[in-house]
């Protein structure tokens, strides 16, 4: 699975092949009537979501013998290593269901026309 990744990645990297997969994106948005800039998007949060699940997976993995105390000394490094969010909790909370939406709205409509 990796080594595939590694092809793509390789090949995206060549001019024509971002100006076919920029023409597809295009053309896949207009068949299912969306934005060709939320078709790319939807793939992104594909993606991310991805690498989200496999670093779960990991910290699963990593933290299934440690204590409640050991985890919690674990979530406080975290907590500082990690940036601060910006905004209030309403509006980070609206910003989530627009995005959890639409990425169910596009994943519906690219499923119908057989993408994923």
């Amino acid at each position: 699975m990796a080594s595939d990744v590694e092809k793509v990645v390789k090949l995206f990297q060549k001019r024509e092949t971002q100006e076919s997969f920029g023409e597809w994106i295009v053309r896949l948005a207009r068949k299912i009537h969306e934005k060709p800039e939320d078709v790319a998007w939807f793939f992104n949060e594909m993606r991310r979501r991805k690498e989200w699940e496999e670093k779960l997976k990991e910290f699963d993995r990593i933290t299934e013998n440690l204590s409640p105390e050991e985890l919690f000394e674990l979530a406080v490094k975290e907590a500082e290593n990690t940036p601060g969010i910006k905004g209030n909790t309403e509006e980070l909370l609206e910003k989530a269901i627009e995005n959890i939406k639409k990425f169910k709205r596009i994943e519906g409509k690219l499923k119908r026309v057989g993408v994923i």
